[in-house]
Order: C-alpha cells, then structure tokens, then sequence
C-alpha cells in the first residue's frame, strides 16, 4: 500500500521526466532544419507540457507545494 508521501515523491519522479521531455523536444526542435520535423517537435513539446501541468494538479491534489529556488534559505 503506497502512503501520501509515496504518491508525493512518485509524481515528483514522474514530473522531473515530463520536464526533461519537454525541454529535449523543445532543443530538438531548434536543432533540425526540416520544417515537418521542427513542428513535429514542438508539438511533442506542447504534449510534455500539458503533461507536467497535468502533473501538478495531481501533486496539488495530494496537497504538495513546491518550493521554488527563491524561497529556499
């Protein structure tokens, strides 16, 4: 049986990959010269991105904040 905290650290896990997907695709689409494929990649990038937002509604729902670099001491 997974408690709270596990959840919390698994969608965690799961966030940090949905935004190193996100942010490959975007690179990836700077990187290629092809238009198809430039849009191809943007558009995987737009996916990774409602996928992270998607994400935080869920760790909201589990009542975790995050703390952003500015407020950490």
């Amino acid at each position: 049986m997974f408690s709270k905290e596990d959840y919390i650290k698994y969608f965690i896990q799961i966030k940090n990959i949905e935004k190193k997907m996100r942010d490959r695709f975007l690179e990836y689409s700077y990187k290629v010269e092809d238009e198809e494929l430039r849009n191809f990649f943007v558009n995987l990038y737009f996916q990774e991105k409602a996928h992270c937002k998607i994400v935080d509604l869920i760790l909201k729902d589990f009542g975790y904040k995050e703390i952003k670099d500015s407020e950490k001491k």
